[in-house]
């Protein structure tokens, strides 16, 4: 069957998870929560199962059904929805089902976050975004389901949580804070507690380097000095030189919770620029120069470059890595004394720029 003929595709996919799960009305809407933007998935699972129950009673009435034990099954899992038409068709007692995967918890659950939420940002206003913790188990048991009903347009329950609660709290004047938060709020949904959890400040660092052989990272040092561990802060580096290359072009450094305007140390002048929210990390960690420009200082009996003393001379190349560089000074066959980066070129800079109100 086509799926462009989408009531006829929800209907059938609703009804052969019915007959085999009971769901409240999230938790079935949730199974199909990204199509039809703009409902709630309780709105969702609601209106998909009073159009089952419709069809149900029409294909009763019509005579269409021939095995009515299926249907009262199928009613037990809708809930207190189908309770009406199971017994207007059955002189027994309607079974009430809790929900396979919530155990009817999920309006509970989200109330509670939001009011708890809503109590610890009025106490002290933060820029936040929110988290969920379930339990392995329920994690578990929510994927296992996801997977053996191959749903295709499935939000998980961390997901519709997160985004109930956020849009309630938003209403309230506190909007979450997407791209640059200060603090998780996470909330464990077994044991009912909300938990702020501060996020680390990552600022945007422009580096030049005048010193040979002192490493930005310690896993590289050896025992010996590095940049990381003299800030004694995390650093990621989007790009760098070998440690033994000068870097004459600031290159961009990121370190977390590190509050420095200007520090000289270990050959290594660092200047701050702004704090990166999401959109700008991702910029400055996906963003490489297109072409490095270095200085080769070498020795060779040979004039090739710029002679400074006695067979040792400079040489301007360039190339998209030091790696390429040195391949041409092998190709050469010259003596390598020293490599200086002299300034890079592409978009990397006006992205630099941008964010630094600098060229």
């Amino acid at each position: 069957m086509s799926k462009s003929s989408s009531g006829k595709w929800v209907a059938e996919q609703a009804l052969s998870i019915l007959r085999s799960y009971p769901l409240c009305d999230s938790c079935l809407g949730r199974c199909f929560a990204k199509i039809g933007h703009g409902y709630l998935n309780q709105d969702r699972g609601k209106s998909i199962k009073l159009s089952l129950i419709l069809e149900i009673d029409r294909k009763i009435k019509e005579h269409e059904l021939g095995n009515l034990e299926e249907v009262k099954e199928i009613l037990f899992n809708i809930g207190e929805l189908g309770k009406p038409l199971f017994l207007h068709y059955f002189r027994e007692e309607f079974q009430r089902r809790s929900c396979y995967l919530c155990n009817d918890t999920l309006t509970q659950v989200k109330e509670d976050f939001f009011s708890k939420a809503l109590s610890i940002l009025k106490e002290r206003p933060l820029r936040y975004v929110l988290g969920v913790r379930l339990s392995p188990r329920t994690q578990e048991l929510e994927t296992t389901f996801a997977m053996n009903n191959a749903l295709l347009y499935y939000e998980s329950m961390k997901a519709e949580i997160r985004r109930e609660v956020g849009k309630r709290l938003g209403e309230q004047g506190y909007e979450p804070e997407m791209d640059n938060p200060e603090a998780e709020l996470v909330y464990d949904v077994d044991s009912r507690t909300v938990e702020v959890i501060r996020k680390s400040q990552r600022s945007l660092y422009l580096y030049t380097r005048l010193s040979r052989g002192v490493p930005i990272s310690s896993w590289y040092s050896r025992g010996g000095d590095s940049l990381e561990r003299e800030v004694e802060r995390k650093i990621i580096v989007p790009f760098t030189e070998p440690s033994d290359v000068r870097i004459l072009d600031p290159y961009p450094l990121i370190i977390e919770d590190y509050d420095e305007e200007r520090k000289e140390v270990l050959g290594y002048t660092l200047v701050k620029g702004p704090t990166l929210g999401k959109r700008e990390y991702n910029l400055v960690i996906q963003t490489k120069p297109s072409t490095r420009v270095y200085r080769v200082t070498f020795y060779s009996q040979d004039r090739i470059g710029h002679e400074i003393y006695g067979g040792i001379q400079d040489l301007i190349l360039e190339g998209r890595s030091q790696e390429e560089v040195l391949e041409k000074i092998r190709e050469m066959e010259l003596e390598l004394i020293s490599v200086d980066l002299l300034r890079t070129e592409g978009r990397h800079q006006r992205i630099r720029a941008l964010l630094t109100g600098k060229e």
